[in-house]
């Protein structure tokens, strides 16, 4: 049987930031299969602005795409904006993704083990406010296999587009 994508780690093994990004500290081990879809919300990398975009795959943090599908058109409903819905559900600062802009889908060619829990609160201190946290993340490390990023050997990027086109 061919090995599983982090399947000997375990949860003791991620340090004290993994832990607090998960309310109660806790997440569970869970096996995602193949054919899945996942998202992240990134900033792309704009030399006119100087900003240093987030690698696709480098992150280990993602979540399941129809549950946050539904999370933004119920709240876009109410009148948010995706960024804001996204910084509070999700607890994503600015000095974690500046602009938020871009939507990155990927489909999980593999079966992989992930750690599932609920997104904790995060201060921005750049701008001084705290994020609720609320919703499902999950915890994926070692999607890539390239030193920039940008390729993964269980999962192909599906979709990479603009937040704007969400809307």
């Amino acid at each position: 049987m061919p090995k599983i994508l982090n399947q000997n780690l375990n949860w003791d093994s991620f340090d004290l930031e993994v832990k607090q990004a998960f309310r109660k500290g806790a997440a569970t081990k869970i096996l995602i299969s193949s054919n899945t879809m996942l998202c992240r919300f990134i900033t792309a990398e704009s030399k006119k602005k100087n900003i240093r975009g987030n690698a696709i795959f480098f992150s280990p943090w993602w979540t399941d795409w129809n549950p946050t599908f539904h999370m933004l058109a119920h709240w876009k409903g109410a009148g948010a904006t995706t960024q804001g819905i996204l910084r509070a559900k999700l607890g994503v600062t600015e000095e974690f993704s500046q602009e938020l802009d871009c939507l990155v889908q990927i489909v999980l060619t593999k079966p992989v083990y992930a750690w599932e829990g609920i997104a904790s609160h995060q201060d921005d201190k750049l701008r001084g406010i705290t994020y609720i946290g609320g919703a499902a993340q999950f915890y994926l490390p070692n999607l890539a296999v390239d030193s920039q990023g940008l390729s993964s050997s269980v999962a192909f990027l599906q979709c990479f587009t603009s937040v704007d086109s969400l809307t």
